[in-house]
């Protein structure tokens, strides 16, 4: 038996365990155990001796290397991975069970400083259910709260170590969301919304990493789990805040949840170690399912020669091999699977689009309606009219304004292709939107201004200021580019030019046009003082006054009084007043400088305000 860690630090040998799983499990695999040790924790973790059921090599083996996991089957029906032997293997109450056992010490702040992997015997194991042990965590007269308490704790302490550290964690128990070890999002079932799944999700996770940690510490060659982001993710900082801001993105949450799917690559098995990616740590493993995973069973056979001293069962060219094939076979699942998906999704739509009820229809149902109906060259009377109802009542998002633009095809689909490049041409800024939609479907994933380049360059005078803006798609090896449009700012010469080339990739009359050119009667003084709302604060209104050219010359200074502990802050606004050249200035006094400031600020603007009327 080996310890990992930089204190020499006596890791217990704990017998007792508690299986949490779902209510229908019947494959129970790992035991956990939490007690604390002064300001820290153990950790034990005992996991079901699979390898001694099914050795290497035999029929059994076979079967169980062609499934690779257990397959769970609607209404709590599955297949066994490892067949009849899954019965003798599985951790059951009331039964003395040999087991691979994985004992780890925390301190304080859920830093591991001792570990030990090798052999075990669950002696007493309790089984639960998450809500169960919920349920337990909240009954201080339940015989396992005080452990689970203890778990619980640990398990936070571990989530927020976790997160600090910059691993993509997420949970919301309330509303049933949480992140999956490869940073994506997913919806959990009611048994799952509460603290039982955090504890067991929180404490294998700790458990796996301290048995890849102890394997590549010790050289012993396993299936290791490594993971990365793709190579056009944006910086871990930006997706921890698309996390912690989900809760509150509930318009948002489908193109969250997506965009982390698009960005996190599937985990590949490896007997060599390049680190997790969401999971931000430097090594990683699957350990504690061998009921379920193959890989896992592989791990176990090695970790047990280890700690044995025995030759192992494996040659490194072997995992190699075995890696490479398992990490194949999920990759054809995942495609066999999302193409059923596909199919099966590709029927319901098109049961809903003969439906026509589409009125009752929510959002997403008719998005996914709207795609399938404007591949058809004869867009139908109800569909067209509905997408111009929700467009007239604010309720059809850009996104599915941009499906019509762009993918409807044929001239009988221009009336209302029309309309929609006059909601366009209200406000062109969603034009800027629109093209990167637009890059990003012809893409596959996300842009960036290499797909997008913008050119903005001054083109009028100081006294008639103008932009000119230009905007070119770059997508492969088809070039798409605007006019030049000018405006009298940058932000509406480029929605002008985003607008022109939307128009042009939409097929539609162009609604795009440059700013006039003749030079409008300045406004008078009184006309600029209006611009500055009544019920804008007196210090943002002077400092548009001083923007509008109504003043110049704003300063602010500033005297103190009184005691260390009570000064007294006396502000001057100054200023001239651009039409008369007169001086003025307005004064304040407050305990605190902002208040002096925002006083002398109301009472400069109530002299503005009085000598621009009279000017004007």
């Amino acid at each position: 038996m080996s310890t990992r860690g930089r204190e020499a630090a006596q890791v217990a040998e704990v017998t007792r365990g508690v299986m949490i799983d779902g209510p229908e499990t019947a494959d129970r695999d790992d035991a956990v155990w939490v007690a604390r040790h002064g300001a820290g924790w153990s950790l034990t973790a005992h996991i079901a001796d699979v390898a001694a059921i099914v050795p290497p090599g035999g029929d059994a083996d076979a079967e169980a290397r062609r499934m690779i996991t257990t397959r769970y089957l609607p209404e709590g029906r599955h297949i066994p991975m490892i067949g009849a032997g899954e019965a003798h293997a599985t951790l059951r109450e009331g039964v003395a069970q040999p087991t691979l056992r994985v004992s780890v010490r925390f301190d304080a702040d859920g830093e591991a400083i001792a570990s030990e992997v090798g052999r075990g015997v669950l002696a007493e194991g309790f089984a639960r259910t998450y809500p169960q042990a919920a349920a337990a965590l909240r009954d201080p007269n339940d015989p396992l709260h005080a452990m689970l308490a203890d778990a619980h704790e640990l398990s936070r302490v571990l989530l927020s170590r976790r997160r600090a550290a910059g691993a993509l964690a997420f949970y919301d128990l309330l509303q049933g969301f949480a992140t999956t070890e490869e940073g994506n999002l997913v919806r959990l079932g009611g048994a799952l919304r509460n603290a039982g799944y955090m504890i067991v999700q929180e404490l294998m996770i700790a458990a796996n990493e301290a048995v890849a940690l102890w394997a590549a510490e010790n050289d012993v060659p396993i299936l290791f789990r490594n993971h990365r982001a793709s190579a056009v993710a944006p910086s871990r900082d930006e997706l921890l805040e698309d996390l912690s801001s989900f809760a509150a993105q509930i318009g948002n949450r489908v193109l969250v949840e997506k965009r982390l799917a698009m960005l996190m690559r599937p985990a590949t098995y490896a007997p060599t170690v390049t680190g997790h990616y969401a999971l931000n740590l430097p090594a990683y493993t699957h350990a504690t399912s061998p009921l379920r995973r193959y890989p896992d069973l592989v791990t176990q056979r090695m970790l047990f020669a280890a700690a044995d001293g025995a030759p192992p069962p494996y040659t490194f060219e072997e995992l190699v091999a075995l890696g490479e094939e398992v990490n194949a076979a999920i990759r054809e699942r995942r495609l066999r699977t999302a193409e059923r998906y596909r199919t099966e999704a590709r029927k319901e739509t098109r049961r809903a689009l003969d439906d026509s009820s589409f009125e009752r229809m929510d959002a997403e149902t008719f998005r996914r309606v709207l795609k399938l109906g404007v591949t058809e060259s004869e867009p139908r009377s109800d569909l067209s009219a509905e997408i111009l109802r929700r467009l007239d009542e604010g309720a059809l998002p850009l996104r599915d304004v941009c499906h019509v633009l762009f993918d409807a095809e044929g001239p009988s689909w221009l009336a209302v292709k029309d309309r929609l490049g006059d909601w366009l041409a209200e406000e062109p800024s969603r034009a800027v939107t629109g093209l990167s939609v637009y890059a990003q479907d012809v893409v596959g994933g996300p842009i960036s201004e290499e797909h997008v380049v913008w050119a903005v360059e001054a083109t009028g005078t100081a006294q008639l200021p103008r932009f000119t803006a230009r905007v070119a798609l770059r997508l492969g090896s088809v070039a798409h580019e605007s006019p030049g449009r000018t405006a009298a700012s940058k932000k509406d010469a480029r929605s002008h030019a985003a607008l022109a080339l939307v128009c042009a990739l939409a097929g539609i009359a162009d609604r795009s046009h440059d700013a006039r050119d003749d030079v409008p009667e300045p406004p008078s003084p009184a006309e600029r003082a209006r611009q500055v709302p009544a019920d804008r604060h007196p210090v943002m209104a002077v400092n548009e006054y001083a923007q509008l050219g109504v003043i110049s010359g704003l300063a602010f200074d500033y005297e103190r009084d009184g005691t260390p502990h009570e000064p007294v802050f006396t502000c001057t606004a100054s200023a001239v007043l651009a039409a008369s050249g007169l001086p003025m200035s307005g004064t304040g006094t407050a305990g605190a400088k902002q208040a002096a400031k925002t006083a002398a600020a109301a009472d400069l603007r109530e002299k503005i305000d009085g000598a621009a009327v009279s000017d004007g």
